[in-house]
C-alpha cells in the first residue's frame, strides 16, 4: 500500500490495485488543490493504466465549479471509473450536481455505503 498526503486529502493505492481518496473533514476545495491531488494520484499510479477510485466525499465542504470540471475533464488520466462515498446533505448535493453538470468521463456513481462502492469498482 502506498500514500500520499495532500492539503485537501489522504490518497491511498491500495495492494488489490485502488485508489481509496478521503477528503479532510470541512474542507472546502479549489481548483490549485485539485491540480495537486492530480499529481498525487499520478505519482502513485506511476506508469500502470488508470486505477478505479473510491472518494470519500463524506465530510467534505464542497467544491467551487472549476475544481468540479477540472476533475470531469482530466481524472480519466489517472482513474478508470469512480465510486463517490456521500454522506451529508452538503456531499450528497456536490456529488449530484458533479455528476448531473460535469458530466465525467468515466463512469461515476454516488454511494453512501463504502462496502458496496468497493464491491461496484472491483466488479466492473
Amino acid at each position: 500500500m502506498k500514500t500520499k498526503e495532500t492539503t485537501t486529502s489522504h490518497h491511498t493505492r491500495t495492494d488489490d490495485d485502488l485508489f481509496i481518496v478521503r477528503m479532510k473533514t470541512g474542507v472546502y476545495e479549489t481548483k490549485p488543490e485539485a491540480e495537486e491531488n492530480g499529481e498525487a494520484l499520478m505519482e502513485l499510479l506511476g506508469d500502470d493504466t488508470p486505477l478505479p477510485i473510491l472518494i470519500d466525499f463524506s465530510t467534505a465542504g464542497g467544491q467551487d465549479i472549476e475544481t468540479r470540471r477540472f476533475y470531469a475533464e482530466k481524472s480519466g488520466r489517472w482513474c478508470s471509473r469512480a465510486a463517490i462515498l456521500v454522506g451529508s446533505p452538503v456531499s450528497r448535493v456536490m456529488g449530484n450536481i458533479y455528476i448531473g453538470l460535469n458530466k465525467p468521463l468515466v463512469p461515476t456513481k454516488l454511494f453512501t455505503d463504502e462496502e458496496v462502492a468497493v464491491r461496484w469498482l472491483k466488479n466492473n
